[in-house]
Order: structure tokens, then sequence, then C-alpha cells
């Protein structure tokens, strides 16, 4: 249900008027009749909230998971720390960049390789569309393969420039930025889930984020083959965001009390009992 709306703009939105602005929604919402509080993942917004919650002490304040999800896709491409990510996403941004900066091309993709589908899909986060359009790429990496070798291609003018023997490079003879490519995909799908599921208006989220973080884990060790020295810099990406802005005992709970989670898990303890006798 929408309450309301608030014009702040041309306002300082420092933690103590953003904190009065919180608490005058508390009191008009009725402070008994709130489980959690949620705001964006802001310094200002996060001091303003846990202010809040400290000042009523019976509901709990929690950054925007869509948000934190964000943040650790991001990490996952910080060239500080994966700097052959980094470099490939922005490959592939200078590919979808000379794609759809050309009606031209843009038109012979539609048309003739990718039936009428795009690359570019945007989604609720800024770094989910980056990797899903990566996803789309790697999907069509044979079609865009025959494009750039298509009797079209070659003799159109859009395939003499500099900028476009380079794309066509890097798409037909750069190996390296196609395994790299699979690998951005293997990483980051179980995330993408995750942000789907939090993101999604099929069920609430609360009872299944814990669950739904853990498995994302598991699943990316068991996509790296479980090599410790492969998947542990991504866990630990994870690992320092969930633990420092979005794990709570809220969230532990919602997991405990879902009879879903709780009787898959009691099953699963059951039959590896059976399987040890």
């Amino acid at each position: 249900m929408f309450l309301r709306s608030i014009d702040t703009s041309g306002l300082k939105k420092d933690a103590e008027k953003l904190f009065n602005i919180f608490d005058e929604a508390v009191q008009e919402v009725v402070v008994k009749n709130i489980v959690q509080f949620i705001t964006d993942n802001d310094a200002s917004y996060k001091a303003a909230g846990k202010k809040l919650q400290q000042k009523y002490g019976s509901f709990f304040w929690s950054p925007c998971a869509t948000h934190c999800i964000d943040l650790m896709l991001e990490n996952f491409c910080d060239p500080r720390h994966f700097p052959i990510i980094d470099e490939t996403i922005k490959k592939a941004r200078k590919i979808t960049k000379f794609i759809y900066n050309h009606a031209w091309v843009l038109t012979l993709m539609r048309k003739d390789f990718t039936k009428g589908h795009d690359l570019c899909r945007p989604v609720v986060t800024r770094f989910a569309t980056n990797f899903l359009s990566i996803q789309c790429l790697l999907l069509f990496k044979k079609e865009f393969q025959q494009m750039f070798t298509c009797d079209k291609w070659i003799v159109s003018s859009y395939s003499k420039s500099n900028i476009s023997k380079e794309i066509a490079g890097i798409v037909l003879e750069d190996r390296e930025f196609w395994v790299q490519y699979q690998f951005i995909v293997t990483i980051n799908e179980p995330l993408i889930q995750v942000l789907r599921l939090v993101d999604g208006d099929e069920k609430p989220a609360m009872g299944y984020l814990y669950d739904a973080m853990e498995k994302a884990k598991e699943n990316i060790k068991a996509r790296l083959k479980n090599k410790v020295s492969v998947f542990m810099s991504f866990i630990r990406v994870i690992d320092a965001r969930w633990d420092k802005q979005l794990h709570s005992p809220l969230h532990v709970a919602g997991c405990l009390l879902n009879l879903g989670i709780y009787f898959n898990f009691a099953l699963k303890v059951k039959m590896m009992f059976l399987e040890g006798l």
C-alpha cells in the first residue's frame, strides 16, 4: 500500500533531517504496526535508520536488499581486485555501444541474427543490467560471429572504420574475451537469482533471503569446482556486504519460521543420517 511521498528537492539530506522525516512516518503508521524499516544504503540513511531503531527498540532497520546485492555485483568487477573481469566488461560495453549507436548495424543484428532480441535488457539495478547484457551476448555468440563475417557486413561502409574493425576483432579473434565472458556469467547468475527474488512480487522475500544467500554462495563454489583459490575472493565480497549491511536477526528468524525451508533441511539431515547408517 502506498502511503504518501515527500518532496525533498533542495533539502540537504543529512542524518538528522532524515531521522526527523522517518520519525514522523513511524508515528503516523504507529510504532506497534512496524516490524521492519527499510531505507537506501547511503551513509546518512543508514545513520538515520539505526538511530530510529535505537529510539523505539521494537522494530528492525534494514538497508535495501536490492541495492546491497547490486553492490556485490559492482564489487565483482572492481578493477582493483578483478582487473580481468573489469576489462572484459569494458570490451562488452564497447560492442553494445557500437551496435546501438548505428541504426543500420542494430537492424542487421535484430533482423538477420538475433530474431528481434536485444542485447540491452534494462532491469532494476545498473550492474544487474550489465551482467544480463553479457549473458545475452554470450547466448548469441555464434550469431555475432556470423554477422561480422556475412556479405552484408563486409560490403557495408560500417565495416571500414577503425572502431568496427576493433569490434569485429574482439568478436571473431579474442578467445580470452569469450572465456572470461563465460566465467562472468558463471559467478553472477546465482546472485542475479537472489536479486530476482528480493525484487519480485511473487512472494514476500523476508522468509527466503537468508537461505537464498547461503544457496547462492554454495552455487558459486560448485560452479567453480570447489576450488578455494578461485571462489574465495568472490565469497569474501558477498560476506563483506552481507555481514556489515544486510545480515539481520530478522532474516534469520524469517528463515527459521519458513516451514518449507525447515522441513527441507530436516529431510536432508535425515537422509544424511540414514546414509551414514
